[in-house]
């Protein structure tokens, strides 16, 4: 079914930012195997780095999330993880695309797939292995693209998906865990609703989108990411809910895999920090 709830939204000067509660149309799983409460939801985009960072940081400041838990093995009762793509500072190399992407599988309790041939983690260009313009062999990638925290983005390659469970830190991947929220931080999201009224008739499928799941696959909540038009705008999305309840995310980066131009035909989505509430013990 779906949930319409109520929003505060300030738009100013290109800004867009959402306070809570937020309003848009979520979409709630059908038959709920517990009672459903709606999230709070955080959302904003802007043309820097400075236009979501009050969002993502209220993010964080959310009750239980307060303490970076950083590579600590659980299971702890709160705080977040947080996956910046960095390399723990300045790191310019461009990673072989690989699925399952486990680097942070046993550190902070994520792994994360695409049905695609892999997921990387990038500068916009540069660096040895020349960046995301080498990388996709389009050199508008080099302009194109923001970083929230620099230096590198986090891609699939031969997609747009990429998909994200979850675990007890410190376990390597043997114990599923939920989490009570997750955010994520994008780039270049020109679309917020997929299309217009134009050349694609109308349809209104997202062209960014968040998707939540339960332990047993079903949809707890999903919406698209707000945009920023023009080059370079930064978005964040994120949730929380009252118990950790999310098992599994999927992500749909843009309208079309990466490697075309970035135009009015497709949208080309790169993303960068992801927060997540520490991973718990499923019940």
């Amino acid at each position: 079914m779906k949930l319409p709830l109520r929003s505060t939204v300030i738009a100013t000067f290109g800004l867009l930012s959402t306070l809570l509660p937020v309003s848009q149309t979520a979409q709630a799983q059908r038959t709920p195997h517990r009672g459903f409460v709606a999230p709070v939801v955080f959302q904003a985009a802007g043309p820097t780095a400075d236009s979501i960072r009050g969002t993502v940081d209220a993010f964080r400041a959310v009750p239980g999330f307060e303490t970076n838990n950083g590579n600590n093995p659980g299971p702890l009762n709160n705080g977040r993880r947080e996956i910046n793509w960095d390399g723990g500072g300045a790191n310019d190399t461009t990673d072989t695309p690989v699925t399952p992407f486990n680097v942070f599988l046993n550190t902070r309790g994520s792994q994360f797939t695409t049905p695609g041939l892999g997921l990387s983690q990038a500068p916009p260009s540069g660096g040895p292995q020349g960046g995301l313009a080498v990388l996709f062999g389009n050199p508008t990638y080099g302009q194109i693209f923001r970083t929230f925290s620099p230096s590198r983005l986090f891609t699939p390659v031969g997609s747009n998906i990429t998909e994200a469970l979850f675990f007890i830190p410190g376990t390597n991947g043997t114990v599923p865990a939920t989490v009570r929220g997750f955010g994520a931080v994008f780039t270049d999201v020109d679309q917020p609703d997929g299309s217009g009224p134009g050349a694609k008739r109308g349809n209104r499928g997202a062209s960014t989108l968040i998707e939540y799941f339960d332990q047993d696959g079903r949809l707890l909540f999903s919406s698209f990411v707000p945009a920023s038009p023009g080059n370079g705008g930064l978005s964040f999305f994120g949730i929380v809910f009252n118990d950790a309840r999310i098992a599994s995310v999927r992500i749909t980066a843009g309208d079309v895999a990466p490697g075309p131009n970035d135009n009015r035909r497709h949208d080309i989505v790169m993303m960068d920090d992801f927060i997540y509430g520490e991973p718990q013990l499923l019940q």
